[in-house]
């Protein structure tokens, strides 16, 4: 039984160890078949808190929003502004490359701020229920998996 246990156990770290190691985010849990909803936005250090009435319009869920599939994306910002193109992303660098075949065009100057940003993003973060799409540090589009949450 001594011995047995001698064996199991270096056995059991070393497989512990290899499942660890997976530090990869799962991009099609993240992206593949999701909408998620614009709830935030930093803009040169500066969050566009007193601007997030500008996220919930009488266009409820035709607006704001960016729907992931295999390797396209679409998405609007006001209701009228839309925006498409392919997508990909490195689940171990956490980067995505947005390609626009669609760009969002509009003379509303918050949405202006947001095409800033969406039109440049290289990395995210991501969690359970929230993804944030990065320019830079500075600049980011937050989602949420729906419009109830505030993340910024």
């Amino acid at each position: 039984m001594y011995k047995r246990k001698q064996i199991i156990a270096p056995l059991l770290l070393t497989l512990l160890a290899l499942f660890s190691c997976n530090k990869e985010d799962d991009i099609e849990e993240i992206f593949v078949g999701r909408t998620w909803y614009m709830n935030g936005a930093t803009i040169n250090h500066q969050k566009l808190n007193s601007d997030i009435k500008n996220f919930y319009t009488d266009a409820g869920d035709a607006a704001y929003y960016i729907t992931f599939n295999q390797t396209t994306f679409h998405g609007a910002l006001s209701y009228d502004v839309t925006f498409s193109g392919t997508w990909k992303a490195d689940g171990k660098h956490q980067t995505i490359t947005m390609e626009f075949s669609q760009k969002p065009t509009t003379d509303i100057v918050f949405d202006k701020e947001l095409e800033h940003i969406l039109l440049g993003i290289t990395s995210y973060e991501s969690g359970a229920d929230f993804l944030k799409l990065k320019k830079d540090g500075d600049n980011m589009i937050i989602l949420g998996d729906s419009r109830t949450k505030v993340y910024n």
